[in-house]
């Protein structure tokens, strides 16, 4: 798999992300995925257990004004034929077209299709760096 094809996964997912569909986002998964940050984790054990955990963060993405995620910058990590990292940097937008916060991802691929549609990637973990300090930083309390 290559870095192209990646960043074309990764430009699908932040359409999803965008778009607030959270049904788009999950297919993005295999499960089960871990997700970390700098305050708190979670592991979803399957997608029917991640979707229902979506609302809160569907509706505080809502409470920000947000309208758009852009991929800042974009490096991929391939560790071996089945395992891969790829290392992002967001820039949320708002409706007005402003910046909210930047930070910084990373997200474990499964590269073998396993788990998800044959011959795709999928995320089968997250370690996000900077999100929660990013929110922060802006006042804005974390409750998703």
């Amino acid at each position: 798999m290559t870095a192209s094809d990646i960043r074309n996964f990764f430009d699908g997912y932040a359409r999803a992300f965008t778009a607030q569909d959270a049904a788009g986002i999950c297919d993005h998964y295999a499960f089960p995925v871990q997700i970390l940050s700098e305050e708190t984790g979670y592991v979803f054990r399957d997608r029917a257990e991640m979707l229902a955990d979506m609302t809160g963060f569907v509706a505080f993405y809502d409470k920000v004004d947000f309208a758009r995620a852009e991929i800042a910058k974009f490096d991929f990590q391939q560790l071996s034929p089945t395992f891969g990292q790829a290392h992002i940097d967001w820039a949320l937008i708002n409706k007005q077209g402003g910046h909210i916060v930047d930070f910084h991802t990373t997200y474990t691929l499964r590269l073998d299709g396993k788990g998800r549609d044959a011959g795709a990637p999928a995320i089968i973990g997250i370690l996000a760096h900077t999100e929660d300090s990013a929110w922060k930083q802006r006042g804005v309390p974390i409750d998703w």
